[in-house]
């Protein structure tokens, strides 16, 4: 058994050994050219609707993201609609676009302050504190308290006259004398104030009282316009926009569900929410779109948007190579595998998440395989195809799979032969 100490000291070496890499977009990528890129679109009034393209995981995250941490004095919010490919893509419904409008509220009403969008349908759940309770509590009796002892007054003074005289008697003459009348009415007026400005305020922000019936006769009070479903919706997507208090609204990943009518809708909401911030003096709202190159087939991208960013793959078959080996020596891995090996597995990763992934695995694998006879090309080969190929490894490993087996085993082969 290994003492305490020695345990530790174990787990210090490995946790200086072994370097992870984490798969989420890094906030320290040297920006050159992108840096003024982004700030030609901060310089200029007129481009509202910017695309960041460039292919899957080529970094288009992480130049945001650099951006953001060398720009503190902007406010960006981000909203990312995660979308992935199922086994039998054949069998998934097709995602209408109001779906994708309700996730875009979702994600936006939980990123803004509730008391900055007072006026909003949507409303995010949250812990009501126990003093506010309290506090409410108090001034309703309050007002029911004075408005019984300003009804009950002559009731409540012979209540007292035939009380016996002594000191709790004194005291409570007090309230039998006219000026406590008086000012308990004034006590009244003014909790009824509050509460009356209260509940308008609910009323305006909330609508909660819509129509009136009397005797039968329905009278509408607060009377608003009649707006159609889709008018009322963009109207809550606009006011959420004009108040959100943000310089850049960045959408991810929307290019995934291949609905690309949601950015003609968003283009709209856009120039909609940014003429009423002109009107009153506000900063222009723009839209950050992180596309890949193909979401428009034609050339209408140019068309759409004021402004498109490419982002050139920090990662692609032809430099892979150089990152296999960057991370592998700094971990001490790399004298494990043949160099020829490595170069030709290169050819297959094109993806920079996907290359950290299969390091991450490897030295996982490795440290719980560590076994004399351990080939580390082939374990290397058996991972990277795990991450290319997952659902026909896992086909592999039940011994299933029918067609999908000879596909599976001839790519195993090729990447084995690397």
């Amino acid at each position: 058994m290994l003492s305490i100490e020695t345990r530790e000291d174990v787990t210090n070496m490995a946790e200086s050994k072994y370097k992870f890499e984490r798969l989420t977009p890094t906030d320290d990528v040297d920006l050159a050219v992108y840096e003024e890129a982004i700030d030609y679109v901060f310089e200029n009034p007129d481009i509202k609707n910017v695309a960041i393209s460039g292919a899957y995981s080529a970094g288009k995250s992480s130049v945001l993201a650099s951006y953001k941490k060398n720009h503190s004095s902007l406010r960006f919010l981000h909203i990312s609609l995660a979308h992935f490919q199922s086994p039998s893509e054949k069998d998934e419904p097709e995602v209408k676009e109001s779906v994708l409008e309700g996730k875009i509220l979702n994600q936006l009403i939980h990123q803004i302050p509730s008391d900055k969008i007072p006026q909003t349908n949507f409303r995010v759940k949250k812990k009501i504190s126990t003093g506010s309770v309290i506090a409410k509590t108090v001034e309703t009796i309050a007002l029911l308290t004075a408005i019984v002892y300003l009804v009950c007054f002559n009731q409540w003074k012979n209540y007292v006259l035939t009380l016996p005289t002594n000191w709790f008697k004194t005291i409570l003459e007090l309230s039998t004398h006219p000026y406590a009348l008086m000012i308990d009415g004034i006590i009244v007026i003014g909790l009824l104030c509050f509460f009356i400005y209260g509940l308008i305020k609910i009323q305006k922000n909330k609508n909660v009282f819509r129509k009136l019936n009397l005797q039968g006769n329905e009278i509408e009070i607060f009377e608003e316009s009649d707006d159609s479903y889709f008018d009322k919706y963009l109207n809550e997507v606009l006011y959420l926009f004009e108040n959100a208090d943000a310089d850049v609204i960045v959408f991810e990943d929307m290019d995934r569900f291949n609905a690309n009518r949601i950015f003609e809708r968003l283009r709209e909401v856009n120039t909609l929410a940014n003429i009423q911030l002109q009107k009153e003096d506000k900063k222009v709202l723009r839209f950050f779109y992180l596309l890949r190159d193909d979401i428009f087939v034609s050339k209408d991208r140019t068309k759409f948007f004021d402004y498109i960013m490419p982002v050139v793959p920090v990662v692609d078959g032809s430099n892979s190579y150089d990152q296999f080996i960057s991370h592998f020596k700094k971990s001490g891995f790399f004298e494990k595998f043949d160099e020829s090996f490595l170069q030709g597995l290169s050819l297959y990763i094109d993806d920079m998440r996907l290359l950290k992934n299969i390091y991450n695995e490897f030295v996982i694998y490795f440290n719980r395989l560590n076994i004399t006879e351990l080939d580390c090309n082939k374990m290397l080969a058996m991972i990277a195809y795990k991450n290319l190929f997952p659902r026909d490894f896992a086909d592999l490993q039940l011994n299933q799979g029918s067609g999908r087996i000879s596909f599976a085993k001839r790519q195993r082969d090729m990447v084995c032969r690397c």
